[in-house]
């Protein structure tokens, strides 16, 4: 016992101290000393306020006790005259506070909100059709359509006529059910009006009109029901960034900036809980971090930061367990009455309790107010008006409840008088004495505003809270400066943060850099060194900007936490990209050199100091212009593929005219001028120039023509551009000049403009960033199939809507048929590895579900809850598992996973289905073989129905990050319907009723009482129960926080058993009215300040009950192990792997062509691809000097970097579809094989097309062989090329853990691919060690011989004057004679002579391209097939790699 009493001690103490902030800081805030920083010591404050502590919770426990007993409610105040202890710490901390601030000279900004026939027009879903690969094609045909020139797209009102006000210090709760306009509403007052087609009406700020609010955003702010938040920050990052910003300017006297942000930080910490949480992560549905309830703490915190005069709080309560709801409500009252806030909210599922502390409510339907005034008064307008409120029912729950013709209940006598649908309630409340009433009182306060102009002393306040440097007609409160400060402390933080991508970036740049010097390893410094040269300089500009490529894709990472800041006010989005190119800076910088001092000297470059810095310099300008003009395509772009389809081009315009692979004079010119806006062609001038300065590279054994019997150097020349008769040396100037048309004077010019392109790439991305908004300000609107979409706050529909329903429900229990098990689970503990060691989140629970019976799984937040569902659902894949399972008295088998449902907490659908296409994959492929698909579908539409989600059926699921798909709520429920559609024999439920209305969430809970009744065991965590919802429930498994069992029984009628069991064991009584849920949280101290003196695990573990549920657990495992079972072998799957295959393939086909900027885009891509190369190339065939041959091969070398570039496409789809996949993986929907091989198959006939497009727009056009076979063995290769690639990039994405990994190891492989391809570096140049294996094992090698060989097969070399070797023979002898001995030697080419002159001798090096390939390049015509199919062998390689490693990755990290 007295182990016991020391750990209930320590509990106690733990419970307390978030609470003793408060009074620390009320303290430390009337002591400030500009010596002295406050440093919060948690173990002093709990000592130093102790007593006073006690004595406070003491008199008000006493208080709220006696309270309690008489039942006694104020009438205006309702509840709110009860304040917990920490209530009263609370409160009095803010009264101080506002005290100091006001003896110190401030002002309080009393802004008030009054609304006057607000209506708000949204788009009509007929005019919202999902795209599809046909999109393009229809709008094309639709801009030439003179019928559509003229035609207005549909439109509906959100908002009707709305009318309302609420002034400063007050409460305004808005109720509704999901699509009655509540967020909408919200949105509006909080002057987010971009999204709507239309806003008409009066807004009005105390006496501020909305069109002037613009300056005054971040005093206004619509928190969303979503969390939205770094997920590898940690909380005290996240908090601590927002405070940086909206720190004021006039605080306290001598009290520093990281004084007040530390104070405000513990007192959010402390208000809602999360003061042990400060280093955790965020986390986020795919990184681990806080719980769910405690993300939304943090969102409320953070919210709060901003310290805005008014606020609308959207559903914040989601995730919330009860008593930490009314804890976050509680702060809102509190706020509000010391604060003077102004409090505007919407909550589902809201308590009695909760209710009862705002002052007004407004209930909506179908986007028209029904009522508006008091809280006290709408209860008895409802009952007024003929409708009856059950027992036990919360006031909310009635309200909303009354709109639904499902849920509410007529008196007797009134059927035929109430009102039915939307209109009929708008016309009942504008006839009603309250609604005028309300209009004479919102005059007198408009009235009383105009009088008193608060808006004198806000904007007073507003200007002194700015900082100094601070712009006075900003929204912002910090300067520009201030913000990028903090956004690059916050971008670094981002940055290296995730470790394993930074460490996996510098060990690219670390291996490739060396295998670069490797490959060209101590350069020749004689003249057949001179291309090398170029080329490695070429390659390590290149593999920079490769580098950066990955800059694209987290342009769109955080999107919608950029719009989340900005209409916080909290920084400008130019400032945040200031923040990234500043930590680009160091980052680029350390690359740079770590690849310099690696390849500069194993190069063999010129060794002088000057031009090493240089070359480092103008590489790091490369890699930091090349970043900002990645990111500038993402920026300008809505989609990730539209933004790499546009670089994809860039890139093939960056190489091709790059001036290396084609030389200026070689350039048409049409297209020439791309070079002077190429920063990458600056930087190659620059780099050039810089090393070919000065040096002299001789060619003595080089010289043509060369022999025994050439020994007079002034018959002889260098065999390259820039050479000089007589002299067997070439000037490095004179080199580059002839070569390139490069002055080596001009290396500072280049320089400099390779940044002051990066400058104009920043200026463009300032803009953009500015002025695009791609989240659709955060707000979702609905795309349907065409032809399907419903009739939008239409009466006819809604009476429709509310028939179907009925119907359903009526019918509900006929159609199910389960086939349920009994499930039981022995000592579970779940153990997870920390630093330091090992932390225990389940402690010894004990338990089990049968069919028949409904379970609720309950416990404050952090409890552990999700964590045990994932534990008997078998989702977890780390941490240590102890105890046992069994399932009707077995081990559990290999279709455990597949015959249970999980609904999770997290919302994850695959965004390019529809609703109905989404639950029947989930019942084809999860429903048993036996069951005909008819039946499956039937049995879909029946959910559909149940679920109030019919007329959603043909509506495209989406995602929030677009802003197009159905809402948070319909994603609920969608979570829902995917797992009861599998008609599962044991189902889980986490939370399923969390962010649903209170009518949407007791359909849940009846329809899973219907599962339970016909013979489901099933167990629902569950958060905020009404008392309604509560009675549902046979059983209840209750947590206290570290997993610990609390109690775990029947609930009892009327909850009898259940409360006995804490009242006969030290918790207080009961009162009749009190909702059995939130009593039972707070006996057990659950919620944000809750406290406890009983140790209720060890009660637990001493009682009967205990003992009692030890042996019937014991009991039913016997008695279900020695029941007969079934000898059907256990299938993992319930379909076979052909069913799987062709579904899969089925829905990723259905994915892929709904996604035009995908497909249509990649196509496009190709177009302009094919174009610009052909053109780059044209005409060819009247080209056929020996110079002429490299113009070819570099076309079939860049028709193979288009081919890689796909890579870059293929790799964010992949990973997208794997996270969807190892969601349906874990529910046994199909295999990994089935996956891998859909995954592949989908993207075939989409790359055939691909490759065909850009065969056509280049071949002819650049005019190669033009042969039958010629013409079909290209195409026939660059489509298994394209192929291969595209294979290449899902393989490397399903052997890497995420996408910024596989970006940070692609450039790897790219240049493996690149380098080792025998055109950069031909095969006897290759070093030893790569050409004996790399070079063999090189696929492109492959295509590139196969290809070249066809096409240069034909040609005869004819060289013209450029390109001949010119040289002289002596007086007495002709050119051929001279050279007799020379082309005996068995040398290629032939020797001509130049005009009428015998003895001015040109030397063509090649006769025919066959002695180039064969001789230079060691390729081979005859190899062309062998090659073949050495790369349809590499394809099948790359094929089982994807099979392997989506195998290896299949279950995520949890």
């Amino acid at each position: 016992m007295a182990d016991s009493n020391n750990n209930n001690n320590n509990n106690n103490n733990n419970n307390d101290s978030s609470g003793e902030y408060f009074e620390n800081l009320r303290i430390s805030g009337n002591h400030q000393s500009g010596a002295n920083q406050y440093v919060p010591d948690l173990e002093k404050s709990v000592q130093s306020f102790n007593q006073l502590s006690k004595e406070l919770e003491g008199q008000s426990h006493k208080y709220r006790l006696e309270y309690e007993k008489t039942n006694d409610k104020d009438i205006e105040l309702g509840e709110r005259n009860v304040d917990s202890p920490e209530d009263f710490k609370l409160r009095n901390y803010f009264e101080v506070s506002q005290r100091n601030l006001l003896d110190n000279g401030h002002r309080v900004k009393r802004m008030g909100v009054s609304i006057k026939n607000l209506t708000v027009v949204g788009q009509g879903a007929d005019s919202s059709v999902i795209m599809d690969n046909l999109t393009p094609l229809r709008s094309l045909i639709s801009i030439f359509n003179p019928s559509n020139w003229k035609k207005k797209s549909s439109t509906f009102n959100i908002l009707s006529d709305i009318n309302g006000y609420i002034e400063d210090g007050k409460m305004l709760l808005v109720l509704g059910r999901p699509g009655s306009g509540c967020s909408t509403l919200l949105r509006v007052l909080s002057n987010q009006r971009d999204s709507y087609v239309d806003v008409s009406g009066e807004v009005k700020y105390g006496n501020i009109p909305s069109e002037e609010w613009g300056r005054f955003r971040g005093e206004a702010i619509y928190v969303g029901e979503e969390d939205t938040h770094h997920p590898t920050l940690t909380l005290h990052e996240t908090l601590d960034f927002a405070l940086k910003l909206k720190t004021p300017g006039n605080r306290l006297p001598e009290e520093t900036k990281r004084n007040f942000r530390q104070k405000i930080y513990d007192l959010l910490v402390g208000m809602f809980g999360l003061v042990h949480q400060r280093d955790t992560m965020v986390g986020n549905e795919f990184v681990r971090g806080l719980s769910g309830g405690e993300r939304k703490r943090a969102t409320i915190s953070e919210a709060m930061v901003s310290a805005a005069s008014i606020f609308m709080w959207d559903s914040s309560t989601r995730g919330l367990d009860s008593a930490s709801a009314y804890d976050y409500a509680k702060s809102l009252r509190i706020m509000s009455d010391a604060l003077h806030k102004t409090t505007i909210a919407s909550f589902y599922q809201a308590s009695d309790s909760i209710y009862n502390l705002f002052d007004k409510v407004m209930v909506l339907d179908k986007g028209r107010c029904i009522y508006f005034g008091p809280t006290e008064l709408a209860k008895q307008y409802f009952i007024n008006m003929g409708f009856k409120c059950e027992d036990r029912k919360s006031i909310p729950d009635f309200l909303t409840g009354v709109t639904n013709p499902q849920e509410r209940i007529v008196a007797d006598g009134a059927d035929g008088r109430v009102p039915e649908t939307s209109a009929d309630f708008e016309e009942a409340w504008k006839q009603s004495k309250l609604y005028h009433q309300a209009l004479k009182e919102q005059e007198q306060y408009e009235a009383q505003v105009e009088l008193e102009q608060p808006s004198r002393q806000f904007r007073h306040e507003v200007l002194n809270e700015k900082s100094r440097t601070a712009s006075k007609r900003s929204p912002y409160s910090s300067s520009f400066i201030s913000q990028c400060i903090a956004l690059t402390y916050r971008q670094f933080q981002l940055v290296w943060g995730d470790k394993f991508t930074i460490t996996s970036r510098f060990l690219t740049v670390f291996v490739q850099s060396w295998i670069y010097g490797s490959i060209y390893f101590k350069m020749d410094t004689t003249t057949d060194g001179l291309f090398v040269r170029g080329g490695a300089i070429f390659s390590s500009i290149i593999f920079m900007c490769i580098l950066t490529q990955g800059e694209l894709h987290q342009t769109f990472v955080g999107r919608r936490i950029l719009q989340k800041h900005k209409s916080y006010a909290l920084y400008r989005p130019s400032a945040f990209y200031v923040s990234q190119v500043l930590v680009d800076i160091p980052f680029a910088v350390f690359q740079v050199l770590l690849h310099s001092v690696i390849t500069y000297f194993m190069y063999g470059l010129d060794y002088d100091a000057g031009k090493f810095f240089i070359f480092v310099f103008t590489l790091i300008g490369v890699a930091l212009a090349s970043g900002s003009l990645f990111r500038t395509f993402g920026n300008f772009t809505p989609s990730i593929y539209v933004g790499q389809n546009v670089m994809n081009v860039v890139f093939i315009f960056m190489v091709n005219y790059f001036g290396y692979t084609i030389p200026y004079q070689k350039m048409h010119k049409w297209f020439q001028w791309f070079i002077w806006v190429n920063p990458l062609g600056y930087a190659f001038k620059a780099l050039m120039e810089n090393e070919f300065k000065g040096l002299v590279f001789d060619c003595e054994k080089s010289a043509i023509p060369f022999g025994l019997n050439y020994n007079d150097v002034a018959h002889r020349v260098c065999p390259v551009e820039g050479s000089v008769a007589g002299q067997l040396s070439v000037s490095g100037d004179n080199y580059i000049k002839a070569a390139f048309d490069f002055d080596v004077n001009d290396r500072a010019f280049n320089v400099g403009i390779v940044f002051a392109l990066w400058g104009f790439y920043i200026l463009l991305n300032l803009f953009a960033i500015e002025y695009f908004d791609w989240t659709s300000g955060g707000y979702t609107h609905k795309v349907y199939k065409k032809g399907k979409a419903p009739k939008l706050n239409d009466v006819e529909e809604e009476k429709n809507i509310n028939l179907v329903v009925k119907e359903a429900t009526s019918k509900m229990k006929e159609s199910l048929k389960i086939n349920g098990g009994t499930f039981t689970w022995k000592d579970i503990k779940y153990t997870v590895p920390v630093e330091g060691g090992q932390r225990l989140l389940l402690d010894n629970v004990n338990g089990w579900i049968k069919p028949g019976e409904m379970t609720a799984l309950m416990g404050s937040s952090g409890a552990g809850k999700t964590t045990l569902l994932d534990v008997l659902a078998k989702r977890k894949t780390m941490g240590k598992v102890e105890g046992f399972s069994y399932l009707n008295g077995k081990e559990l088998a290999i279709d455990f996973e597949r015959i249970t449902g999980y609904v999770e907490q997290m919302d994850v659908h695959n965004p390019g289905m529809t609703v109905r296409e989404a639950l029947r994959f989930s019942a084809k492929l999860r429903q048993e073989p036996e069951v005909s698909l008819k039946e499956k579908y039937d049995y879909v539409e029946h959910v559909l129905e149940m679920m109030e989600m019919k007329h959603l059926g043909d509506a495209l699921i989406g995602s929030l990050e677009t802003g197009v798909g159905i809402s948070v709520e319909e994603r609920k429920r969608l979570t829902i319907g995917l797992e009861l559609v599998a008609r599962p024999h044991i189902l889980f439920l986490d939370e399923p009723t969390s962010g649903l209305d209170a009518q949407s969430s007791y359909n849940i809970i009846r329809f899973i009482r219907k599962l339970a009744d016909a013979g489901m065991a099933l167990v629902c965590t569950i958060h905020q129960p009404s008392s309604i919802l509560f009675e549902h429930f046979d059983r209840i498994l209750l947590l206290a926080k570290g997993g610990k069992t609390v109690y775990f029984g029947d609930v009892g009628k009327n909850s009898r058993t259940l409360i006995n069991y804490f009242e006969r064991n030290g918790g207080r009584t009961a009162i009749n009215s009190e909702n059995p849920a939130e009593y039972i949280l707070d006996v057990i101290g659950a919620g944000v300040h809750g406290s406890t003196d009983i140790d209720w695990s060890e009660v637990w573990k001493s009682s009967p009950e205990f003992k009692s549920n030890a042996d019937e657990l014991q009991q039913i495992n016997l008695e279900n192990q020695s029941k007969p079972h079934s000898d059907q072998t256990p299938r993992e799957f319930a379909t076979p792997f052909s069913t799987q295959f062709l579904e899969v393939y089925k829905r990723l086909n259905i994915i892929w062509w709904r996604d035009p900027f995908y497909t249509i885009g990649g196509w496009f891509q190709m177009a302009i691809s094919g174009l610009i190369v052909g053109f780059t190339f044209w005409n060819l065939k009247d080209y056929t000097s020996s110079t002429d041959l490299n113009l070819r091969i570099f076309f079939i070398w860049e028709s193979m970097i288009l081919g890689v570039l796909l890579i870059y496409l293929a790799l964010p789809q992949f990973f997208i579809q794997k996270e969807y996949f190892k969601r349906d993986f874990a529910s046994k929907y199909y295999s990994w094989h089935s996956f891998s091989l859909a995954i592949v198959a989908v993207e075939i006939p989409y790359v055939i097309v691909s490759s065909t497009i850009f065969f056509c727009c280049s071949y002819w056009t650049v005019g190669l062989e033009s042969t039958n076979s010629a013409n079909f063995y290209y195409w026939f290769f660059l489509t298994l090329f394209s192929l291969y690639t595209v294979s290449f990039g899902q393989a490397l994405g399903a052997m890497c853990v995420n996408l910024p990994i596989s970006l940070a190891m692609l450039p790897i492989m790219l240049i493996y691919l690149f380098l080792f391809c025998g055109v950069q570096v031909p095969e006897a140049q290759i070093p030893t060690f790569w050409r004996e294996w790399a070079y063999h094992l090189n696929p492109p090698r492959y295509f590139i011989e196969g290809v070249l060989t066809t096409v240069l097969k034909p040609i005869d070399v004819t060289c013209n004057y450029e390109d001949l070797v010119k040289f002289t023979a002596p007086s007495n002898s002709t050119c051929f004679e001279y050279t007799q001995d020379f082309l005996a030697q068995g040398v290629s080419g032939y020797v001509t002579t130049i005009g009428d002159s015998q003895t001015d001798c040109g030397y063509c090096i090649y006769t025919n391209a066959e002695q180039y390939y064969e001789n230079v390049l060691n390729f081979r015509y005859e190899n062309r097939w062998r090659n073949f199919g050495i790369l349809c062998a590499y394809w099948g390689f790359n094929i089982a790699l994807i099979i392997i490693f989506v195998y290896l990755t299949r279950k995520p990290r949890r």
